[in-house]
């Protein structure tokens, strides 16, 4: 083949990889008007938000949530409150909708059956724990001026307090807990994500984004958690005295986190006896076999009785109700309630509190 004919080829060749890329990007900004089927255009008001330098995450502004992270309800509060009550957690707190969680279950139970109206205000936050708590506490507790404070606490905390926020919690002179910083990771996913799309071209978007989302983020992120469990009830798997043995470094940190959180909230309430902890069972609690052990509740209820505080541990009555088939109140697949679990945890902790507070 002489010369020229394969600088003509060339010419050809050239010209049709053009053509492609031309069209390729007029495809990829018409989709990106029509969809888009592929984002390439995001918006940093939509990218970053959650992250918080004080309680390291946070519901971003949304109607179903208000600023100070106070979940919205169906009915609101009563201008007149038999009594206000301050809920804090994490996904089991905050529930699956403004009437499926365990504050508004104990507000219907006490209107309908005690003809009292309570004022609640849940400030759960998913993968919240007790580190995130004592700085929340601090925030919120002397802008809602509560008469009780009730902090639901499960088996997914000892894991988010080593393992998550450990390394992050700012401390003032004292030792206590001031803030939690961001998680790195999620703070580098957002820069790295409208870093990809920070480019003229839409195709250099499209190949920039697909490679930081499937080759550069994942490394990153396996990096991130090599030396961390990715199971979050990694600890309560074990037998008790394993536990012990093998991780009291992760059960130490645990205690004196929820000292702190206990003292912090004791201090801005006035007595220990306007502090409540709850805990409630996972399903692997409430089979015959009773594969978790105890230590986180056993650790709450040391720590409450130390310090004079309430303690409400509800797996043995959900095992009673729950009976020989627990499964039919949980998720299938995962570790939270489904509605009828979530209102029976609920209504077991309506009745402690008309048993224990309100009598």
């Amino acid at each position: 083949m002489s010369f020229k004919r394969r600088l003509a080829i060339g010419r050809i060749v050239a010209i049709n990889i053009v053509i492609a890329l031309c069209l390729a990007e007029i495809a990829l900004r018409v989709q990106q008007k029509l969809g888009p089927l592929y984002d390439v255009d995001l918006r940093p008001d939509v990218v970053v938000q959650g992250l918080s330098d004080e309680l390291n995450h946070v519901h971003p502004l949304h109607e179903d949530w208000n600023a100070d992270g106070i979940r919205r309800m169906n009915e609101a509060n009563a201008p007149q409150c038999g009594a206000k009550l301050l809920f804090m957690g994490d996904s089991f707190m905050e529930g699956t909708g403004p009437e499926d969680t365990v504050p508004v279950h104990i507000k219907h139970f006490f209107s309908r059956t005690k003809s009292r109206e309570l004022c609640v205000f849940n400030a759960g936050c998913s993968t919240y724990s007790p580190s995130i708590f004592v700085p929340q506490a601090k925030k919120l507790i002397p802008k809602l001026n509560p008469d009780l404070v009730l902090i639901d606490i499960d088996e997914t905390d000892i894991y988010d307090d080593y393992f998550r926020y450990r390394l992050l919690v700012r401390r003032d002179a004292s030792g206590s807990i001031v803030a939690v910083d961001r998680t790195p990771i999620i703070d580098y996913f957002q820069q790295g994500l409208l870093k990809s799309v920070d480019k003229m071209l839409y195709l250099h978007r499209f190949f920039a984004k697909l490679y930081f989302t499937k080759v550069d983020y994942p490394a990153t992120f396996a990096r991130y958690f090599e030396d961390k469990p990715r199971d979050m009830l990694w600890l309560a798997r074990f037998p008790a005295a394993e536990v012990r043995t093998t991780y009291p470094a992760a059960i130490d940190h645990f205690e004196s986190t929820l000292e702190d959180l206990t003292s912090s909230v004791v201090a801005r309430l006035g007595g220990p006896d306007r502090l409540v902890y709850l805990h409630h069972p996972h399903l692997e609690h409430l089979r015959t076999s009773g594969a978790f052990n105890d230590i986180v509740s056993t650790t709450i209820r040391k720590v409450a009785s130390r310090n004079g505080a309430k303690y409400y541990d509800a797996t043995k009555d959900l095992k009673a109700e729950f009976g020989g088939e627990p499964e039919k109140y949980y998720i299938p697949d995962d570790v939270h309630f489904n509605a009828l679990g979530q209102r029976a945890y609920g209504l077991a902790v309506a009745r402690f509190l008309a048993r224990e507070i309100f009598h």
